[in-house]
């Protein structure tokens, strides 16, 4: 009686071990920092207006959106684009071979100082930068 209730209880832990893997609380983290292939900008705005930056966002295949993390003063900003990638981390898992050139914009509001520089980091790759004037 107790190997065949050892036996249940070794087949529900497989059961259970089975089941909530697909909701891993430990998984790996599926984040990447996405390519940013164009910076649009105002070149000049008067002063206490607002500044919205539209930026071309590399997506597609198992890559998607996610939000767009800033670090600004009164000089300038640096940007970075972040996404999730559903395939990282997994081996079990098809991409299309789509890729899109999406849009994203974010929007500055003052104080400016005179010249306001704003950067997207891109990886390895030098940052894309736009230069505003505050006049």
């Amino acid at each position: 009686m107790r190997i065949v209730s050892l036996g249940g209880v070794v087949i529900a832990a497989a059961i259970v071990g089975v089941s909530s893997g697909c909701d891993n609380p430990v998984s790996t983290d599926q984040s990447v920092e996405l390519g940013a292939t164009k910076i649009e900008a105002p070149t000049t705005v008067a002063p206490g207006t607002a500044i919205t930056v539209v930026l071309t966002v590399t997506t597609g295949g198992c890559v998607s959106f996610d939000h767009i993390d800033v670090n600004r003063d009164a000089n300038g900003a640096f940007m970075i684009v972040w996404g999730h990638d559903a395939a990282k981390g997994r081996k079990d898992i098809g991409c299309p071979a789509d890729i899109r050139e999406d849009p994203h914009s974010y929007q500055f509001s003052p104080p400016f100082a005179n010249s306001f520089t704003i950067q997207v980091g891109r990886g390895r790759l030098s940052p894309l930068q736009a230069i505003v004037q505050v006049q």
